[in-house]
């Protein structure tokens, strides 16, 4: 490990501490609401779509902060966990087929790019900046950053828009089918 490279890492420290300390305070919160959601169909698809890849969101983001947090962790190792992560992120955002739930359901656009497309982006985001820090690009760390940054208003956006939808939802009984949640319409029809 270069001494530039510790230099460059030990700068961003606070930001991640901030960045992952944030989402995971948050993931615990969607546990509790979820749970006490009981009203929502936890077995229905729509729950694959919508509410899970929010916590995976919330945990994308605390694993690239301890990572990036770790102290002396040489540049090889923090590229590898990048770039497995980023490829993983996208297999993950395929294999919920998200696009597809939103395609049978009556969810608008806004709700497509908040759950689907601007996830995608963060995760093809992610293997780019790994790229970049592995040809040595102090930018890379810089877009990770803004990267995560960006992952973490998505699934603060998408909690909100869930939580929103649940508190909705009749108690005692299933699912509301006539609509969404926030300003987005939420991921009410397909949850």
């Amino acid at each position: 490990m270069t001494e530039a490279w510790a230099q460059q890492v030990e700068a961003w420290h606070d930001f991640y501490v901030i960045v992952g300390g944030a989402a995971a305070g948050l993931t615990g919160l969607m546990f509790i609401v979820v749970s006490l959601g009981g009203t929502v169909r936890r077995a229905a698809p729509g729950v694959r779509a919508f509410v899970t890849p929010t916590v995976v969101f919330f945990s994308s983001i605390v694993v690239v902060a301890a990572v990036m947090a770790m102290p002396t962790l040489p540049a090889a190792a923090v590229v590898t966990v990048l770039a497995v992560g980023g490829v993983g992120g996208l297999a993950y955002m395929i294999v919920i087929r998200g696009h597809q739930m939103w395609r049978n359901s009556s969810l608008d656009w806004l709700d497509w790019w908040w759950y689907i497309a601007l996830p995608f982006v963060t995760y093809l985001l992610t293997i780019v900046a790994a790229a970049v820090i592995w040809l040595r690009g102090a930018f890379g760390l810089l877009l990770l950053g803004g990267t995560m940054l960006l992952l973490l208003v998505i699934a603060i956006h998408n909690a909100w828009d869930l939580v929103l939808w649940m508190t909705h939802q009749p108690r005692g009984g299933g699912a509301d089918q006539s609509g969404g949640s926030g300003e987005s319409g939420g991921a009410g029809q397909a949850t």
